[in-house]
């Protein structure tokens, strides 16, 4: 167990929370982690980043930030998602080890000392892994289930199961994050990439007390496809060598016809239906094809265009409210 405070002048820790229309949640959330925090560490700071909310989220927080100085909001211009609000966290925390976490209580702040204890024995990458999924419906499990298998083959990551953003980063891991400035971004995949060596440390993930999830189908497909499409050419490949079977096949057939035509002198049969099945159905992978090629040709013009990630319109601090 860690002892009732952590008091190391040289260790700092960050907790980032970004939050969009919490307003239900928000301040449990706080006091939960701030009651942690005040316990277990005297060197910290609690970074909430909020993605655009159009609730009273914001407005909610300002008690607790004008009593506690260690806390920090960084409110954006609009919404730009949850993983971008995590990237902007980053990006300003300053501790030797971060946090991430949602701010809907599904990641327990009771965890947090563990996450550090973990970290001390010389992990830079602590994962909250979820043992229990049963407040989830049949369908999140099996798109879930489906995501990581396939993000797994296409890009040869080994991905763990019920693993999410609830993970503890060293600063140089952090760093390392940094460095990565895409516009798509899927954190999972990124932690992937950068490797470092990763403990787990298993907990139960309750309900949703209050509010709703903010991921719909729609944003699992992006997520999905920011994954495979953003960190593997495999699906290229994949089209490539398809693409020469079918050449090799129809080479065949037509040296076959040719054949025939010259040496046997028979009457080659109108089939009509045949052609055009065969016609609608190579036109069909041909446009399968180019909708995976105009993928990465979006992604490729997004990167080009070099636009900052975020706008933030403004950071509210202890000290500047308490002006």
């Amino acid at each position: 167990m860690l002892p009732e405070s952590i008091n190391m002048p040289n260790i700092k820790l960050s907790v980032i929370g970004p939050m969009y229309n919490e307003e239900a949640i928000i301040e449990s959330y706080l006091e939960r982690t701030l009651e942690v925090l005040n316990r277990h560490f005297s060197n910290y700071e609690l970074i909430l980043v909020d993605d655009g909310s159009t609730d009273h989220t914001v407005s909610r927080c300002f008690s607790y930030i004008k009593a506690n100085k260690n806390i920090r909001l960084i409110s954006f211009s609009r919404n730009y998602g949850h993983e971008i609000a995590s990237t902007a966290g980053l990006d300003h925390a300053m501790g030797d080890f971060i946090i991430l976490m949602d701010t809907d209580l599904q990641h327990p702040p009771e965890l947090i000392p563990d996450m550090v204890k973990k970290a001390f024995e010389g992990f830079d990458v602590v994962c909250g892994l979820r043992v229990n999924r049963e407040q989830e419906t049949w369908f999140k499990k099996i798109t879930a289930r489906l995501f990581y298998s396939l993000s797994r083959k296409m890009t040869g990551f080994d991905l763990e199961a019920n693993t999410g953003n609830f993970r503890l980063l060293s600063r140089k891991v952090v760093d390392s994050l940094k460095k990565m400035r895409e516009s798509n971004r899927h954190l999972i995949m990124m932690f992937a990439y950068v490797g470092y060596n990763t403990a787990h440390i298993s907990f139960n993930c309750p309900p949703r007390s209050a509010g709703e999830s903010k991921y719909n189908l729609r944003k699992l497909i992006n997520l999905s496809l920011d994954s495979i499409i953003g960190f593997s050419s495999r699906p290229l490949r994949l089209m490539s060598l398809f693409s020469l079977m079918i050449s090799i096949v129809m080479m065949f057939y037509a040296g076959f016809i040719l054949i025939q035509k010259l040496f046997t002198h028979q009457q080659l049969a109108d089939g009509i239906a045949s052609v055009i099945f065969l016609t609608a159905g190579l036109f069909s992978i041909l446009f399968l094809f180019l909708a995976v090629i105009s993928e990465y040709i979006s992604r490729i013009l997004i990167e080009t265009k070099n636009r900052p990630l975020y706008n933030v319109q403004e950071e509210i601090t202890h000290d500047l409210i308490n002006k």
